[in-house]
């Protein structure tokens, strides 16, 4: 009769030692994952919410924003979005940026590192980018306030904007379509954001 107390045989022993390892290894990555959510403010009512993931391992980090907005304005509008960077050594490797509107596709751009510089695409066509580091970008704008920072990069205009301090945690950024953006930082995080457009204006909300 086999022993119910004897130990495994050794490949087995081989084997749960990897899945631990494995399970440990995982539980450290998913350790280092955050998650913070904004809510959505329309004419002072709650539309909708934009959720802040960002996952730092070693020399890597990768932020993702994905919202869902819900707005009436003289007609409905359903709003789904969600941009994503990695970055390697602090220098922008890959960023994404995909936006549908009442189900239409509105905004599918991407960039990403080629060499010591970078190549921008929009709907899969090659437009005008930058061959200066990209070390900032609006991502990482809602998690680290940018102290001493001139300029940011926007991964929807696939350009430089220009950051400008308004009064204490607070910075403005005009966009190259004349609307402008507020960001205001509580304990080094964005806590406030004013989207400023022609007709309206949008507010997103850190939640406790």
């Amino acid at each position: 009769m086999k022993n119910p107390f004897s130990l495994p045989a050794l490949p087995a022993l081989k084997e749960i030692s990897l899945a631990l390892i494995m399970f440990c290894m995982l539980a450290a990555s998913h350790a280092q994952e955050q998650r913070t959510s904004y809510k959505v403010i329309f004419h002072g009512d709650s539309v909708g919410n934009m959720l802040l993931y960002q996952n730092k391992t070693g020399d890597n980090a990768s932020y993702a924003i994905v919202s869902n907005v819900q707005i009436h304005f003289l007609l409905k509008f359903s709003l789904l979005g969600k941009e994503e960077a990695n970055f390697q050594n602090g220098r922008l490797m890959y960023s994404s940026v995909s936006r549908k509107v009442n189900g239409k596709e509105k905004a599918a751009k991407q960039t990403k590192s080629v060499g010591n510089s970078y190549e921008a695409t929009s709907f899969g066509k090659t437009v005008p980018s930058t061959d200066k580091p990209i070390n900032y970008n609006m991502n990482m704008l809602y998690c680290e306030e940018p102290f001493n920072k001139q300029a940011v990069y926007s991964d929807n205009f696939q350009q430089f904007l220009t950051v400008e301090q308004v009064a204490l945690h607070k910075y403005k950024i005009a966009l190259p379509d004349g609307n402008y953006n507020y960001y205001t930082f509580s304990n080094g995080i964005c806590s406030m954001v004013e989207l400023h457009h022609s007709f309206y204006t949008v507010y997103m909300q850190l939640e406790a």
